[in-house]
């Protein structure tokens, strides 16, 4: 009989467990990983059989249920961009309990959704925030946002490592809305001369940096 490969999603529901601790018994070798040509990881069914008999009658290891939220997020407010983030975290990590979203820039710090998902780790309804890269949460300060979650018991998974190509459009929304901040911060300064001594000093260190990379010797 020819062996089976199955996804994460479905090992983890053969084993009871949770498509992270899949991927953590695969690095620790309790399992084997078969990478596909496009880059996803497969598991034989048949080891896994074998695994749940070493286990003992087929009883593994218990761990507790994930209580999980879906973050998604689209600089442009994208409603196919949304749905798509959610249709791969479902496929890597099962239903979720929440789903929440997002369409405003990884840069804003006013974001509903992300409120929310702090909201929720603050009650204790969730311990797992799931996203599919890790500039869905946020452009910067990831790690800050991390290590709040982690205080309130939530771990933050990451499903695909890789930034998709396509998200240049949305790095552009973000590049703008930071243009658009600064612009308005650089109206609110009282008088053309702050404003000028302002705008001098950038045009020194442009300078300055385009005069260090001059500077720098070429390798080989």
């Amino acid at each position: 009989m020819k062996d089976r490969l199955l996804k994460v999603g479905e090992a983890a529901k053969k084993l009871a467990l949770t498509p992270q601790t899949i991927r953590k018994y695969r690095r620790e070798g309790k399992l084997k990983g078969y990478p596909t040509p496009g880059g996803q990881i497969l598991y034989s069914e048949k080891e896994i059989d074998d695994y749940l008999k070493r286990l003992g009658g087929g009883e593994p290891e218990q761990e507790p249920t994930p209580k999980t939220a879906f973050y998604v997020r689209s600089s442009t407010g994208s409603k196919e961009a949304l749905e798509s983030q959610l249709k791969k975290l479902e496929e890597v990590y099962g239903p979720a309990l929440f789903e929440v979203k997002d369409r405003s820039s990884g840069l804003s710090e006013k974001r509903p959704g992300l409120k929310r998902l702090i909201e929720l780790a603050k009650e204790g309804k969730i311990n797992r925030i799931c996203i599919t890269q890790k500039d869905r949460l946020s452009r910067f300060g990831n790690l800050y946002l991390e290590e709040l979650f982690s205080a309130y018991g939530v771990a933050v998974e990451v499903a695909f490592g890789e930034a998709d190509k396509s998200l240049n459009e949305e790095l552009m929304e973000d590049f703008m809305s930071f243009i658009a901040s600064f612009s308005g911060k650089l109206y609110r300064l009282r008088g053309y001369d702050e404003k000028k001594k302002l705008l001098k000093e950038a045009d020194r260190r442009i300078e300055e940096s385009h005069d260090s990379n001059d500077r720098t010797p070429a390798k080989g």
